[in-house]
């Protein structure tokens, strides 16, 4: 006996493609940080990044990139700076696309992990990485405010203090 729930639509999505972002494909994976971090520098692990100068990987459905990612070699590292998705492809699977191709990535380059960091209010991302396999390894106390001179509300009305760092060991 097979139980079928028709509560839930059935959604057939596109097939998606993960490639190096090319110079064409720079303003959109731009709009995309802009609107998710609401800027395109980025504060991790101490330094501030443009990540307008990083490489990127893209995700595309149909024709437009749906998804991007910037990272950076750190050491022995890929470093994921920067993960943004546009709204209408969440939870469609993009972003586990694209971290899924920089992992294959830091194996061909040889590296031995991933690192990514986030800031304490930031849950999505936290149980999104720690679902593929990300732990958590550092805290860096108040280095939000510190790097930013303010205390603002982040998700859920938490406030948005701390770094939170996590890596994935490969190979």
């Amino acid at each position: 006996m097979q139980v079928v729930c028709s509560c839930r639509p059935r959604i057939d999505l596109p097939p998606v493609l993960v490639r190096e972002a090319t110079d064409s494909d720079r303003a959109a994976a731009r709009e995309l940080f802009a609107r998710d971090f609401g800027r395109t520098h980025i504060v991790a692990f101490g330094e501030v990044m443009d990540i307008d100068q990083m490489p990127a990987l893209v995700a595309v459905m149909y024709t437009d990139p749906s998804g991007a990612l910037a990272y950076r070699l750190l050491g022995d590292a890929l470093h994921i700076v920067a993960l943004a998705t546009d709204p209408m492809w969440q939870r469609s699977g993009v972003g586990g696309h694209l971290v899924a191709e920089a992992e294959l990535l830091a194996r061909r380059l040889g590296l031995k992990r991933l690192i990514v960091s986030t800031t304490n209010d930031n849950l999505p991302a936290l149980y999104f990485y720690q679902r593929r396999g990300y732990r958590l390894t550092d805290l860096v106390p108040n280095s939000i405010i510190v790097q930013t001179g303010q205390e603002v509300a982040g998700f859920a009305g938490i406030p948005v203090r701390d770094e939170v760092r996590l890596e994935k060991r490969i190979g």
